[in-house]
């Protein structure tokens, strides 16, 4: 991935431009161009105090997107079948243990071979900032079920502790994540309801739009 000047994305920004990446892996200049992205955006609405819980947000967007890209590869390569609920539970498994092992990247090379990737699109006007995460993997059942159940849960919350406490899921913990991201925005006086995931066309797509304050 290119790394992107300030210069640059306050030109994007300033025009009103979408500004748009596509990744395959995590990385140092991904975290910088979108550190820069948002601050840009930020200050420009004269949101700058929510820079840094954007990057929160958008961040678990993305690493959810390799995630999901780097499970399918992860079953392809050990023969298993995702839909399988024995294969998909010994999957699972054997996923847990190589991301906790620090070796999740290790896919990145072969998620770009097969063009499974995470594309980041970033539309705003004076009305609103949209952001549009999506990958090219669909979620299997029980994943969505699982990722609903948290976007409806979380509403209940105002601390990820007391999520975790009371709902943390220890098979895989996707659903953390997305709790977060619901609390992050309750606890800016965000709407939630302008924060979804769903599929179409063979993508995984989260959305998220950020309402600009009017004067």
């Amino acid at each position: 991935m290119e790394a992107f000047s300030p210069e640059q994305v306050k030109d994007w920004v300033n025009q009103s431009s979408p500004i748009e990446m596509t990744t395959y892996g995590a990385s140092k200049t991904l975290d910088e161009n979108l550190v820069i992205i948002l601050d840009a955006l930020t200050e420009k609405y004269g949101i700058s105090d929510l820079s840094a819980i954007l990057f929160t947000i958008v961040k678990d967007l993305i690493l959810n997107g390799f995630k999901a890209n780097f499970k399918r590869l992860f079953f392809q390569e050990n023969q298993l079948d995702i839909h399988s609920p024995a294969d998909y539970e010994l999957g699972v498994r054997m996923y847990k243990s190589l991301i906790l092992s620090g070796r999740g990247n290790t896919f990145e090379p072969l998620a770009k071979e097969r063009n499974l990737y995470v594309h980041i699109k970033i539309e705003h006007n004076k009305d609103q900032i949209k952001f549009d995460v999506r990958n090219n993997t669909t979620l299997v059942r029980g994943e969505m079920q699982k990722i609903r159940n948290s976007l409806l849960h979380a509403q209940n919350y105002n601390d990820i502790m007391e999520y975790y406490i009371e709902r943390g899921d220890n098979s895989e913990g996707e659903g953390i994540g997305i709790a977060l991201c619901v609390i992050l925005l309750k606890g800016e006086g965000l709407p939630t309801d302008q924060f979804r995931i769903y599929h179409e066309d063979g993508e995984t797509i989260a959305q998220l739009t950020i309402p600009l304050k009017k004067d």
